[in-house]
This record gives C-alpha cells, structure tokens and sequence, in this order.
C-alpha cells in the first residue's frame, strides 16, 4: 500500500459524494484513492470483515444505478471514472454509506485512514446542512414523490424486519459458535453480551441529550470519531491528561477542527480518576453513568467489559471537582 502524500480537502471529497438510493455514498474507487489503497486490496480488507458491513453500510451497486452515478460526475471525471484494466472494471463497484465509510477507516486502521475520515465525516456534515437550508426550493410534486416512495419503503422494511428478526435469533446462536480468537478482540462485553467495540461506544453516545462527560486520560482521534456521532448540541466535556504529554494523543489540531465541526468541546485535567469513565446528561433525570475497562482508543484489542453504574450519584463528587478545574490546554 502507497499512501496518498496529501490529506484531501472537503472541496475534493465533495465531488466524490452521490445520490444512489435515497442517501449520500462515496464508491470503494474513490475511497481506495483517499485512502492509499489499491481498489482490489480496500475490497479485501472488507471482506475479511463483512460482518461489520450490513446493507445498510455498504452496498453493490446495480447497472442502472452506475447509469445514476455517471450522470452525477462532472464532465473531467467521466472519461475515465470506470475505466481500468482491459477497457473497464471486471466486478459492479461497492458503495459506502456515511456509517460504512466511518467503519471502513476502523478496519483499515492506518493513520492516514483515520485523518482522511475526519475530511469525510466533516464534508457530509456540511452537505446535510446545505440539503436543510434549502429545503424550500423541492417542489410539491417532488415532495409528493419522496412521501409515497417513503411510505413504500417503510412498508416493505416493516415486512422485512419481521421476517429478518426470526432468522437473526438463529444466526446470533450460530455466530456466537464461529468466532475466531482474532474476533474477539474487536469485541467488548456491554449490556451482559458481546458487542464490536466501535458501534458500542457510539451506541452509549448517542444516548445523551445535554452532555457528554469522558473521564480518560488515554484519548485520540478514534475517540473523537466516536464522540462525533452524537447528537446535535451535546455537550461534550474531556477530563484526561492526554498520555501524560505522550505522542500519538491528542493534538490541538485534532481538538480545534472537533470544537469547529462539533460544538461544544471543553478540555480539563483529570487529577482524581484512575478508571474510565463516561458520563451523560449529568445532573439530569436523564443521567446514565458507565465504567469502562479500557480506553475508548484501545477498546477491544483485549477483553473489557462497559458496565452501567446505577447509583449515579457516588461520582458526583469526584465529577463537581473535575468541573472546578481550570481548562487544559493541548
């Protein structure tokens, strides 16, 4: 693997983002490029790891949907968009959506993946927010078009759901039996069962409606990827001595572009907590308090477990006096 020089802007992830069944998605040729992987070896990589791919993360796209997408290039990339060895590719291209392209970086688990994925994540931001301020120039009819193929999708993902709820039952029995030792290291143990560790952390965050307290002092960019799926206007507070000044934490590069991407981030020391801990909605009837074996960046490379603690209120002292700390700066 070669990795790419240059990290990509948002303006050049941009043009690489389409509209193929109702969402945004990028194609495993562009991701490969942003990547510094060869298309065939990114491919690989996702197939020794399918099980974190559902359809809903990544999907093949159809000859018509190919159709779709070279209508959405611009003029200077359709030449030769789908050209490759021996006049054009052997296979029909995969399409990543927004989750799948933030769990791709996880597998591919190189450094440039995970400062590439940060331009991804922050572009499809700003896309969302353009589709929302300008809402008011869809049409009625193609209001009414999107509602009647909503419902139609909803119908069908109801029936689906139904039938797909009792053969999953029998595939976790099964999939709990062909577990490799090298998968359970991507696993921890949340709510008494195993889980991949990425998609817990991000579950446990996007609980909280008012805030987001982390107590860890072994913090980096996968743990702010993880934070970034939260909901809009959560408050995210960091109590961490960051490695204690070691390499490879958190840099005031990553935190700045975080506080501008993701409002609100606040730093302080941590002076009192050996254990990891996370903390939502803090002083809220909504309070949910959780005791982490190991730090959100190294979760799953050994066995750990998240353990709810239901009597909230013995940290509270130890959080009041993290609170009257003076900010850190990083």
């Amino acid at each position: 693997m070669e990795e790419t020089k240059e990290l990509i802007t948002t303006d050049d992830i941009r043009s690489k983002v389409y509209i193929i069944r109702g969402q945004q998605v990028m194609l495993d040729k562009d991701l490969a490029e942003i990547y510094g992987y060869e298309v065939k070896k990114l491919n690989q990589q996702v197939k020794r790891n399918i099980e974190r791919f559902p359809e809903d993360f990544m999907f093949r796209l159809s000859n018509s949907e190919i159709d779709s997408v070279r209508s959405q290039i611009v003029t200077s990339r359709k030449k030769d968009f789908f050209a490759g060895q021996e006049g054009g590719r052997r296979y029909l291209p995969y399409a990543f959506t927004e989750q799948g392209i933030y769990m791709l970086a996880t597998v591919l688990r190189g450094k440039l993946a995970e400062q590439q994925s940060i331009f991804i994540m922050r572009t499809f931001r700003e896309m969302r927010h353009y589709i929302r301020q300008n809402q008011q120039f869809v049409t009625r009819n193609e209001m009414d078009l999107l509602t009647a193929k909503v419902g139609t999708i909803t119908e069908r993902q109801n029936r689906m759901e139904n039938k797909v709820d009792s053969i999953q039952k029998d595939v976790n029995i099964l999939a709990d039996n062909f577990i490799t030792d090298k998968d359970k290291k991507n696993f921890v143990i949340y709510k008494g069962q195993k889980l991949e560790a990425d998609i817990a952390y991000i579950e446990i965050y996007q609980q909280a409606k008012k805030s987001i307290y982390v107590v860890d002092d072994y913090m980096n960019a996968k743990s702010l990827q993880h934070l970034s799926q939260k909901a809009d206007g959560v408050e995210v507070v960091l109590f961490t001595e960051n490695g204690k000044g070691g390499k490879g934490f958190l840099t005031k590069s990553l935190v700045t572009d975080f506080q501008n991407e993701y409002p609100s981030l606040q730093i302080k020391p941590n002076s009192d907590c050996h254990d990891r801990l996370i903390v939502l909605d803090y002083g809220e009837e909504t309070e949910l308090v959780y005791h982490c074996g190991a730090s959100s960046k190294d979760a799953g490379k050994k066995l750990c477990a998240i353990n709810q603690i239901t009597e909230t209120a013995i940290i509270h002292p130890v959080i009041d006096r993290l609170l009257l700390l003076p900010d850190k700066q990083i």
